[in-house]
C-alpha cells in the first residue's frame, strides 16, 4: 500500500497544527523505516504554483497583482485547482490531505484519480473561518471581502470529495458544527473515522532553575504557562480575564503576540517565539489551555508527555479528558470555575500534585505516544485502502 501524505517536508516544524503533527509522524516513520508513506518532497514533487500565479492573479480575479500575501494566496490556490500537476496522484493507493485548501488545490488531478482521498483538517473552526476571522486582518478582509469569502468553496469541495474524513475524537468535530451553517448538510456520517491525535516525547531543554532565573521568577513563585497564538479562539483574552482574578500568580506566554494586547504587568511575561517551549512549560506549576474552540490541542499532549498539571477549556476534543483530575487534567467552562481550579491546584499536596502528574505521564505513554499513534494510523489505512 502506498501512501502519500500530500504535505511538504520543508513546512515539518515542531510546532502545532499540521505542521507538528505531521513533524512528528515523518520523525517516526524514520526511526522504524517505513517506506510506505510518503511526504511532497520539493526535490520529487512540484507544486503547481510553479506556474507564474503572479502573473496571472489579474486574469482570475480582475485584480491588480497588488494583492496582500493572505489573499494572493488565495486567488492562488483557485488558481492551481484548475491546473494539472506535473505528477500523478494514480501512484498511490491513498493521498492523506491535511488542509482543504491544499485538496482544492488538486482539484484537476483528483478528477481521475482512482484511490481513495483521505482529509484531515485540524483547525479549531472552520478552515476558511479561521483565515477570515484570525489570519488576515480585519483591514485585509474588507479590502478582498469577495475573494476571502471565496475561500468557503475550498471547504465544500474537501469535505464532499473525501472518501473519508477523520478527527481525532467525536468531540473535535464540534468546532465545525459552531463556526459553519453548512457543515451540518455537508456531513457525511459514514465518512467519518476516528484517530487519536499522538505526540512525540518531550525533553526540556534547559531546567526549572534556569528558565524562573532567566526570567526573574522566584522558585516558589506559582507560574502558569501558556503556547499559542495570541487570540480569541485560542482564548487569550480569556487567560487576560483569569489572570485579573488572581493573586501571587505569574504568567508565561509563548507565541507571537496577536492583536490583543497583552497585560501591563511584571507578573505577565511574554517569551515570543521559541522552539524551546517544552522548557517553559517545564518551569510553569500549571499549563493552561483556555480555547473558546478546540480541535485536540497538540500543546497538551506535548504537555502530558512532560507530567505537567494542566487546565483546559471545557470545549471540544479537550472533553475527552473530563474527570482526569487524578491525572492531574482539570477542565473548566466558566472564568470563576477556572479561578477555583487554580487556587485548587496551588494549595495542593506538592506529593500527591507529582503522583498525579507521575500518572499522566503514565496515560500518554498508553494512549498518545507516538508508537500507540503510528500504529494505529497504519491500521486505519489499511482499512481505508480495502474499502
Amino acid at each position: 500500500m502506498k501512501v502519500l501524505v500530500y504535505f511538504h517536508e520543508r513546512y515539518l516544524a515542531p510546532s502545532g497544527g499540521p505542521s507538528g503533527y505531521l513533524y512528528n509522524l515523518k520523525a517516526y516513520r524514520d526511526q522504524i523505516g517505513d517506506g510506505e508513506i510518503t511526504f511532497l518532497n520539493p526535490k520529487e514533487f512540484h507544486s503547481s504554483g510553479a506556474f507564474k500565479v503572479r502573473n496571472r492573479l489579474h486574469h482570475i480575479f480582475g485584480s491588480d497583482r497588488s494583492l496582500p500575501e493572505n489573499a494572493e494566496r488565495v486567488a492562488q490556490v483557485f488558481f492551481e485547482s484548475g491546473q494539472k500537476g506535473p505528477y500523478d496522484l494514480n501512484d498511490f493507493d491513498i493521498v492523506h490531505f491535511h488542509s482543504t485548501a491544499d485538496m482544492f488545490t488538486q482539484k484537476k488531478n483528483l478528477e481521475d484519480y482512482k484511490g481513495r482521498v483521505v482529509l484531515t483538517s485540524h483547525t479549531p473552526k472552520a478552515p476558511h473561518r479561521e483565515l477570515i476571522e484570525d489570519v488576515c486582518t480585519p483591514e485585509e478582509y474588507l479590502a478582498n471581502k469577495e475573494l476571502f469569502d471565496s475561500a468557503e468553496t475550498f471547504d465544500e469541495y474537501a469535505f464532499t470529495r473525501a472518501d473519508c474524513v477523520i478527527f481525532p475524537c467525536r468531540e473535535a468535530e464540534e468546532p465545525y458544527f459552531h463556526t459553519w451553517e453548512k457543515y451540518e448538510a455537508l456531513r457525511d456520517e459514514k465518512k467519518i473515522l476516528y484517530l487519536p491525535t499522538g505526540a512525540g516525547k518531550c525533553e526540556p531543554g534547559r531546567s526549572r532553575s534556569e528558565i524562573r532565573s532567566e526570567l526573574g521568577i522566584p522558585d516558589e513563585r506559582f507560574v502558569i504557562s501558556f503556547v499559542g497564538r495570541h487570540n480569541e479562539v485560542k482564548g487569550y483574552d480569556r487567560l487576560i480575564a483569569l489572570f485579573g482574578k488572581l493573586e501571587d500568580v505569574t504568567v508565561v506566554c509563548c507565541g507571537n503576540k496577536g492583536r490583543i494586547d497583552p497585560p501591563e504587568s511584571s507578573d505577565w511575561i511574554e517569551v515570543g517565539w521559541t522552539d524551546d517551549t517544552y522548557s517553559y512549560v517545564n518551569a510553569s506549576d500549571l499549563f493552561i489551555l483556555p480555547n473558546r474552540e478546540t480541535y485536540f490541542d497538540l500543546a497538551l499532549l506535548e504537555t502530558m508527555s512532560l507530567g505537567r498539571s494542566a487546565l483546559i477549556s471545557r470545549t471540544g476534543g479537550n472533553k475527552i479528558f473530563e474527570g482526569m483530575e487524578d491525572r492531574g487534567i482539570y477542565t473548566f467552562g466558566s472564568e470563576d470555575e477556572a479561578v477555583r481550579a487554580v487556587q485548587f491546584i496551588k494549595n495542593e499536596d506538592p506529593a500527591v500534585k507529582r503522583e498525579k502528574e507521575a500518572a499522566m505521564k503514565v496515560l500518554f505513554e498508553q494512549e498518545y505516544s507516538m508508537e500507540k499513534f503510528y500504529g494505529s494510523y497504519k491500521k486505519l489505512l489499511s482499512r481505508i485502502g480495502k474499502a
